[in-house]
């Protein structure tokens, strides 16, 4: 917790309490979780106790009462990541905790609030009734976190539809870590039907076109896509196709599109031919653009050099993308 952050997407960080399940696989190398670990606290897992924080109603406030002054230096709302250590919408906390997490968030009206979660199917049944139906608070936004085809599928539509009964300002998805090839623009939400995550349009399933069914109305769009590989001992690299690609769907709709890291893999196609040969001598990987078990053919394999996170950086096809919805700028 803290009243500056490192994260390339927000200022500031507050945690009501530690702790969480995982429920993801881009859980599986969790850097809270890892953190929690080296601190010995023992509130990660099923079951475990999460730990409340007793100083986040203090920060809150503090950060809420130094919102004018940052807005003077810097031209625009400070971005505060709620629950960086943990999940607002886990079955597993006090719902007590969780009740003043929303209180004090609604009264910090001149931040900029960022929920995320990857619990989307719980954010209607644990939100305040009054956020309910077109009562969400007009400073908060909210993001779910997916890593691959399957997750996107499975939740882009939901948050669409959050986004239009609850009136949520913005909604975005963190693709962090990226595991696989993700196409916003053409998710599977039925038999007959796709979604377009990006401009929240449906489309009929060709296949179906000897008896297409009735198509719904349109939801909202994405207003931001963030992108990032994973860091740490066991971290998964990124292919640079999948990232490339998705930025080219954002770019052709007007949808922020924020790349925040390599991780601790850089493909081959962005390094400098002055530090091929020092890369070389480093772990490397043979990555397919399609990772499924299943693919006829592996083909646009990457060799993906391990160098660190802080060699590999965040230029993504040879330049910086650090954009923000405009509800953020």
């Amino acid at each position: 917790m803290a009243e500056r952050s490192a994260i390339e997407w927000c200022d500031a960080t507050v945690n009501f309490w530690w702790g969480c399940t995982k429920v993801s696989p881009g859980c599986d190398n969790c850097y809270a979780e890892d953190w929690n670990r080296f601190r010995g606290n023992g509130v990660w897992g099923l079951g475990a106790e999460r730990r409340k924080i007793k100083g986040a109603v203090a920060l809150i406030r503090r950060l809420q009462r130094s919102a004018a002054n940052f807005r003077a230096v810097h031209g625009r709302t400070l971005r505060v990541f709620m629950q960086s250590m943990s999940d607002t919408f886990d079955n597993e906390v006090d719902d007590a905790w969780r009740a003043e997490l929303f209180a004090e968030a609604e009264a910090a009206d001149h931040l900029a609030i960022i929920l995320l979660t990857k619990r989307g199917s719980n954010v209607a049944k644990m939100v305040p009734a009054h956020w309910l139906d077109g009562g969400w608070p007009k400073h908060i936004g909210l993001k779910f976190t997916m890593t691959d085809q399957i997750e996107a599928e499975r939740d882009a539509e939901r948050l669409a539809k959050l986004k239009k009964r609850l009136g949520i300002p913005w909604t975005g998805v963190s693709i962090e870590p990226m595991l696989g090839p993700i196409n916003p623009r053409r998710l599977r939400v039925s038999r007959d039907l796709y979604f377009d995550a990006l401009t929240g349009v449906y489309s009929v399933n060709p296949c179906r076109a000897h008896r297409p069914p009735a198509i719904p109305e349109p939801l909202p769009g994405l207003d931001w896509v963030i992108v990032g590989g994973e860091s740490g001992k066991k971290a998964r690299p990124l292919h640079p196709a999948w990232a490339s690609n998705l930025r080219r769907q954002c770019r052709d709709t007007g949808t922020a599109f924020l790349f925040k890291q390599w991780g601790e893999w850089l493909p081959a196609s962005a390094v400098d031919r002055d530090d091929m040969q020092c890369f070389r001598k480093v772990e490397t990987i043979e990555l397919p653009a399609d990772p499924s078990p299943f693919a006829v053919m592996h083909l646009d394999i990457m060799t993906m050099y391990r160098v660190g996170k802080a060699d590999a950086g965040r230029l993504l096809d040879s330049r910086e993308f650090l954009e923000f919805p405009e509800a953020l700028r």
